[in-house]
């Protein structure tokens, strides 16, 4: 039994994984929103198959670190949840830099697959963050990370999409990677972990936890459900802004309207992270779930309908209120009904 995290080591911890989520997720908004732009600069000029290589590069890096995830987890709780951050940024910083040198779609695809085999860095994180904190806790440690990372959206397109703009779409994967070695720095040096065990003992692996185990814990599978729901729209929506403004009138600089319809639209998330972590303390999480899902749902089917940038990034920003608070609260329910022991 994992013993009760102190009131001074939780906050030291979660904060210290707060700073570098915010670090590495600015960096990660500085290219990933752009992934349809940087296949048009090479050379994939069809507007379908721009969508059909974006799709696929978007996709694969998640698709490979689901795969693993079980391995992962695995060996978390073998060598430390904090070595496997190590893990992820510092592969971040080599292959995201390497993303920059690539001359052909079909070796940004090679690089992307590679980034998969180190990708896990943000469920992880939130592992971390729900086993550091006390039980009573776990809803605003879980909010604090997940601000980071929306906030991190706030500011990283924008951004990126003036590098973009202004420097070319190249030099945003660079600044990327340098930021991946800053919170990998950042990590190292200011994060903590309490491994459970008597002093002085090496600290054996624990038994490796069967799916079925996990189904067995009341509401898993719901609240897995609505985590791929949830993220599914969030990477859906990121990924299909850029095409969106791109053939929207009177747009030159797509990239930089497309960087600020996506910061504005995760302040707004990072609002809804916050306020909701606050109103689960007081409320039923299935019912403020429930209403976020069906306000969301309804905007996503105007978002199609959007003809200019101001409406666009309305709809975008109202999807987002509750996009942002759907996620923290299924994160969560997760952290609460899984034991701490079993969590990463």
């Amino acid at each position: 039994m994992s013993p009760r995290p102190s009131t001074e080591g939780w906050q030291r911890n979660v904060w210290a994984l707060t700073l570098c989520v915010f670090i590495a997720f600015v960096g990660f908004q500085f290219f990933n929103p752009f992934l349809p732009l940087y296949v048009r600069e090479l050379g994939v000029t069809d507007p379908a198959r721009i969508a059909l290589w974006s799709g696929l590069l978007a996709a694969v890096t998640p698709a490979i670190s689901g795969m693993l995830a079980p391995v992962f987890g695995r060996l978390a709780d073998r060598f430390g949840r904090k070595l496997m951050l190590i893990r992820s940024l510092a592969g971040f910083t080599v292959i995201i830099a390497i993303m920059g040198l690539v001359t052909s779609v079909e070796q940004l695809l090679v690089t992307r697959i590679l980034q998969g085999l180190f990708a896990g860095f943000s469920p992880m994180a939130m592992a971390v963050a729900s086993v550091s904190a006390p039980r009573e806790k776990v809803s605003q440690a879980i909010a604090r990370v997940q601000g980071a990372q929306l906030i991190s959206v706030a500011v990283g397109p924008a951004i990126g999409g003036l590098v973009a703009s202004h420097l070319g779409t190249r030099v945003a994967f660079f600044i990327t990677a340098a930021m991946c070695g800053l919170a990998l720095i950042a990590l190292i040096v200011l994060f903590q972990e309490n491994r459970p065990g008597p002093s002085g003992e090496a600290r054996a692996p624990d038994r490796p936890v069967p799916l079925r185990e996990f189904l067995r814990y009341p509401h898993f599978v719901p609240v897995m459900g609505l985590l791929v729901i949830a993220q599914f729209i969030d990477r859906g929506l990121a990924l299909t802004i850029p095409l969106h403004v791109a053939h929207l009138p009177g747009i030159d600089a797509s990239a930089a309207m497309s960087g600020i319809i996506i910061s504005v639209a995760a302040a707004g998330a990072a609002l809804s992270s916050s306020v909701v972590a606050r109103l689960s303390m007081a409320l039923p999480i299935g019912r403020l779930l429930f209403v976020q899902f069906l306000i969301g749902g309804a905007l996503c089917s105007a978002l199609a309908l959007a003809t200019s940038a101001s409406t666009l990034l309305v709809l975008r920003t109202l999807v987002a209120l509750c996009l942002g608070g759907a996620l923290t609260l299924a994160y969560t329910l997760g952290g609460m009904i899984v034991p701490s022991e079993t969590r990463g």
